[in-house]
């Protein structure tokens, strides 16, 4: 944290000479300025002044892509501070303005999860976990952003609404499937693994998204996600098939 508490001091000596003509005479450098400042900001426990440099990057009329930054350290300090509701609407909010599918927040009904899995099921087809993790690299930055905001809407979720888990989740591997890999493919084919060895009685075939999963982490700039995989995959998927 060290690095960071210097680093939060220089990000606001840069954003105050430069506030009174920032967005009109260097915007690049100002959006830098104000995103990497959040982060500093969020992971030093300066929350004020994180939500100052927030508010003015979301206050700009600028594309929704370039709010990312600032909207996803937005998604990540509310639910670190409790405020998970929050936190789950943000990041609903955020995918809607990126033109993305988000889905209603409230209880899903069981024909609702019905339906979202028989339609990820059908994609899936007869697919392996080698044929999984050997799928193209996701390349869009759109999904790419609703991708990540999908896996923190999976733990936001799973704390308040958990039948909307399941919905979450059959977005990201559907995502997965029709555009490509990416960081956030692990945890979703883990938690698809999850899902199928436990509510839909399905273990040996989530043990196949288990492998997929891990299998995915050994490809090249896809391991960000490591803990969050290893955990859910060695936690609630093999044990299913495996001696204990």
């Amino acid at each position: 944290n060290a690095a960071f508490d210097t680093a939060k001091v220089y990000f606001k000596a840069g954003h105050e000479a430069l506030r009174s003509t920032g967005w009109e005479g260097d915007y690049s450098t100002m959006l830098d300025l104000c995103s990497d400042g959040a982060n500093a900001c969020f992971l030093t426990g300066d929350f004020d002044t994180m939500n100052e440099f927030i508010d003015e990057v979301l206050s700009k009329d600028i594309d929704t892509k370039e709010k990312y930054r600032v909207s996803e350290i937005k998604v990540k300090s509310l639910l670190t501070v409790g405020k998970v509701n929050e936190s789950i609407d943000a990041a609903l909010d955020f995918r809607r303005q990126l033109g993305l599918p988000a889905p209603q927040k409230k209880s899903a009904s069981k024909f609702t999860i019905t339906r979202e899995y028989i339609r990820v099921k059908k994609l899936l087809k007869d697919k392996t976990a080698e044929d999984i993790a050997n799928l193209p690299e996701l390349d869009d930055e759109l999904y790419e952003m609703g991708q990540r905001m999908n896996e923190h809407l999976a733990t936001s979720v799973y704390l308040v609404e958990p039948t909307m888990y399941p919905l979450i989740i059959f977005q990201s591997v559907t995502t997965s499937l029709k555009h490509g890999l990416n960081s956030s493919s692990s945890p979703a084919f883990a938690r698809l693994g999850m899902l199928l060895c436990g509510p839909f009685g399905k273990p040996h075939e989530g043990l196949e998204m288990a492998k997929a999963a891990e299998l995915i982490l050994e490809r090249p700039g896809m391991r960000s996600s490591t803990s969050n995989t290893i955990f859910v995959t060695q936690t609630f998927c093999y044990h299913w098939t495996s001696p204990l």
